[in-house]
């Protein structure tokens, strides 16, 4: 057998944590790509459990760091380094946006690796850098079905958090949920981990690494969180089923303007029948059919949005999710699939 490792980054997620289920549903597609490789005579395990030496392939899940010394490096990056293990073995998987990880995007910092994989069509050459498609998990959910005059009109299900690098989205949701709080809130419901307490001190990390002339709007958004959000429904334990209850979902990314960032997001509501309002990808359209979702960058402002949403009738609501189930059962989706990302990183 051959041997790959991989770095999650996450102390969760090593001792193969990141095979397990039962930590994340999601992960059940990180299972499912152990057990193809496994077929192709290829063992992958988190890299904690093997001597690095040992391994044919290393790949990392995002360059990580946590530290206000911009020249450090993951441990086991380090590791390999002292090992002199060579760079042809040493893989990055760029998974998060740039807000989010800014520290994956630094070319700086890919001098360490051989190969490197990311959605962003912009930075493809087929050379060092390579393509594939955000992984997701398209595996069925039995959600029941809501008839159209039993759904709430809008949702949005996101954490409570903030970022101020360019292209963020984090600011664009409070704006919304503010907007239906005041005009519609009788139309809106707010879902997630956070909105119940006060914005973490834990973000001004970031704020003050990244964009320290942001700390005073920082400490506004803080003193504007302890308002309280009235639209708060509370944290869910199954994000399909709740958005089943919805007619529509106010789906953001966390960043915007960057071609190929295309989370579950869109998915999550296309498996729950909820159309989303999608923002994010700027070139969403060349990936998942238009007549899918509706594209909020055709609104000048909340306000049309909200009228076009709330007098849409069953005819046109229909038609969405007719589009939907057309391009889940498609052969576009295979691109999204465990096996398409398996074959475009572990098995070039």
């Amino acid at each position: 057998m051959i041997l790959y490792l991989i770095d999650p980054h996450d102390r969760r997620l090593y001792n193969n944590g990141l095979f397990n289920p039962k930590i994340d549903l999601n992960f059940i597609v990180w299972k499912e790509i152990k057990k193809l490789l496994f077929t192709k005579k290829i063992t992958l395990d988190t890299i904690d459990l093997h001597p690095i030496e040992s391994a044919e392939k290393i790949f990392f899940l995002d360059h990580d760091f946590f530290s206000f010394n911009k020249n450090n490096i993951n441990h086991y990056l380090s590791l390999t380094l002292r090992k002199k293990v060579p760079i042809k073995k040493r893989n990055l998987i760029i998974s998060e946006c740039p807000i989010i990880k800014p520290e994956s995007w630094d070319k700086n910092n890919h001098r360490y690796y051989g190969n490197i994989f990311t959605w962003n069509d912009e930075l493809v050459d087929n050379k060092k850098y390579l393509h594939y498609h955000w992984l997701q998990n398209l595996q069925k959910v039995n959600t029941q079905s809501v008839p159209f005059n039993k759904k709430k009109p809008i949702v949005l299900i996101n954490a409570h958090k903030t970022n101020y690098l360019p292209n963020e989205l984090y600011s664009l949701r409070i704006r919304a949920i503010r907007f239906f709080e005041k005009y519609a809130l009788q139309d809106f419901d707010l879902f997630g981990i956070g909105w119940n307490k006060p914005l973490q001190i834990k973000f001004a990390y970031s704020v003050i690494k990244y964009r320290p002339l942001c700390l005073l709007r920082f400490l506004q958004d803080c003193v504007n969180s302890l308002k309280g959000f009235p639209s708060y429904k509370g944290e869910v334990k199954d994000k399909i089923s709740t958005l089943a209850r919805y007619k529509f979902c106010i789906c953001f990314e966390n960043m915007c303007n960057i071609e190929g960032y295309i989370t579950e997001k869109i998915f999550d509501c296309f498996k729950a029948n909820c159309i989303p309002v999608y923002y994010g990808a700027s070139n969403i359209s060349s990936k998942i059919p238009i007549n899918t979702f509706i594209d909020y960058r055709q609104f000048d402002n909340y306000q049309n949005l909200y009228k076009y949403l709330i007098n849409m009738n069953i005819r046109t609501y229909d038609r969405y999710l007719i589009n939907i189930k057309k391009f889940l059962k498609s052969t576009q989706l295979k691109k999204w699939n465990y096996k398409s990302f398996c074959n475009d990183i572990f098995l070039k």
